[in-house]
C-alpha cells in the first residue's frame, strides 16, 4: 500500500513540475499544455509506473490543487468538439470527457472512445 502511495505521489510531483506555461488567457497554450501533461501521464501508464486509475486520480488532484492545470483542463473540456480525436492521448481524452460530463456539456465524437459509467461497472 505504501509503495503505491509513493508511486502516486512521485507521479503527481512529476506531472506538476512538467506542466508547461499556459500564458495569460491563451486558448492555444492552455490546450497545448493539457495535451503535453496528459501525454506524460500516458507515458507513465504505458511504462507501468502507474495504472490508468492512478493517473485519473492524479489528474483529479491536479484539477483541484493546481490552477494552471485546472485552467488548461477546463479549456480543453469546453473546446473538445474542436479538437481531433487522435490529437490527445487516451488518458487525456478520458479525463476531458469526464470533465465535460461533470459540466453537463454536450457529447462530442470523443465520447465514443470512453466507456460510460455503466459500461465501466459492468467490466468490474
Amino acid at each position: 500500500m505504501q509503495e503505491n502511495t509513493d508511486k502516486i505521489t512521485l507521479a503527481y510531483e512529476h506531472l506538476r513540475e512538467n506542466m508547461p506555461s499556459i500564458g495569460f488567457l491563451s486558448h492555444k497554450k492552455r490546450i497545448k499544455g493539457y495535451i503535453e501533461i496528459t501525454n506524460v501521464a500516458q507515458y507513465l501508464i504505458t511504462s507501468g509506473e502507474i495504472s490508468e486509475q492512478d493517473a485519473l486520480f492524479i489528474l483529479s488532484m491536479l484539477m483541484r490543487k493546481f490552477s494552471r492545470f485546472q485552467k488548461a483542463a477546463s479549456m480543453t473540456a469546453m473546446s473538445l468538439d474542436n479538437i481531433g480525436r487522435k490529437v490527445m492521448s487516451p488518458i487525456g481524452v478520458r479525463f476531458a470527457v469526464a470533465a465535460r460530463r461533470n459540466l453537463n456539456l454536450s457529447e462530442t465524437p470523443h465520447y465514443a472512445d470512453v466507456p460510460t459509467l455503466e459500461e465501466e461497472k459492468e467490466l468490474e
